[in-house]
């Protein structure tokens, strides 16, 4: 038997005075309401309480020590300095060699069709992502040796936002691209395995994949939507180019045969699936982000013998206040 309800209610506990009647609350207008638990669960559901908390709510960003520190350690040391200036190097190194088509079985030399191609925008972005991770880590590599370095001094700039897009972008474009080339791509009338070809499809998500198990920049699920812009500017660039009457590097009517416009539905379809597809990539990559994020922690708990507390680095405004 549900509980009696208790008339004696204090009006500051009720927006309205209510009345019992009959094992039920009813509002002055006698309107009968289900029990209140159930309602107020349904009433959550079908108000999009939950969705306009989540989207809503503006967080707190990431520490900016984050930015230039690797995972394992939380100061920069000069291992992690060479790394970050290796990893550049990489990256312009690849670039080099595709602009020059150095290590391609058949070179074409077609120099002016170099920005069309997604895999070089890919490149571009990486190769940005990589100088503005060398550059915080060496602005931080500096810093520390001041005896009077704070890190709690340090804020959140313009380099550390840009460089945060640009590696998450970077991170979901790459592996996007070598998995839709050699899957949707790749055709061995006209491509070649050879080592150029494997430096762009296969190089590019490796580095990727070797920054996100080192650096400790997090990846949110809330920004996928950085990475749904870059490949909306390219379908958009696309149509364009296609409507211009631009041809690919072997002189089609496209730029990627499944980007082919003269197809618009099924060329429409494929983007819409891209789209989804880089979502779902995001969101992988996310949960490898936790997995190495906990992974590091059993390893330092284990190693050093740390007590089982969680590190937030996501300072609010009131514990910044009391420090």
């Amino acid at each position: 038997m549900p509980p009696k309800c208790n008339n004696k209610l204090n009006d500051r506990d009720l927006p309205e005075r209510t009345s019992c009647i009959g094992d039920r609350i009813k509002d002055p207008l006698n309107l009968a309401v289900t029990t209140i638990g159930r309602q107020a669960m349904l009433n959550k559901f079908w108000n999009y309480e939950v969705l306009r908390k989540y989207f809503n709510t503006k967080t707190e960003p990431p520490h900016v020590q984050l930015f230039s520190q690797p995972k394992c350690q939380i100061h920069v040391a000069n291992w992690y300095l060479l790394y970050r200036w290796l990893i550049f190097i990489a990256w312009i190194s690849i670039i080099f060699c595709s602009l020059f088509e150095f290590g391609s079985y058949k070179p074409q030399y077609n120099w002016e069709k170099w920005p069309i191609y997604l895999t070089n925008w890919d490149l571009a972005l990486g190769l940005t992502q990589s100088f503005l991770g060398a550059l915080i880590v060496s602005k931080r590599w500096k810093l520390q040796k001041d005896s009077s370095y704070n890190i709690s001094d340090m804020k959140l700039t313009m380099l550390e936002k840009s460089y945060w897009i640009f590696y998450t972008v970077t991170s979901s474009l790459a592996i996007g691209v070598t998995v839709t080339y050699w899957t949707a791509v790749y055709n061995p009338k006209i491509n070649y395995i050879d080592p150029l070809n494997i430096m762009l499809h296969v190089c590019n998500s490796i580095l990727m994949l070797i920054d996100l198990s080192i650096t400790s920049v997090p990846i949110y699920m809330k920004n996928v939507w950085w990475c749904l812009i870059v490949v909306l500017f390219y379908i958009i660039f696309s149509i364009i180019y296609y409507a211009a009457g631009g041809l690919d590097k072997n002189g089609y009517h496209y730029i990627y045969k499944i980007l082919n416009w003269e197809k618009p539905i099924q060329t429409l379809l494929i983007c819409v699936g891209c789209m989804a597809f880089i979502v779902l990539l995001h969101f992988l990559l996310c949960l490898f982000d936790k997995l190495r994020d906990c992974l590091y922690f059993r390893i330092t708990k284990k190693n050093y013998h740390v007590p089982s507390i969680k590190t937030d680095y996501n300072v609010t405004k009131k514990e910044a206040e009391i420090v």
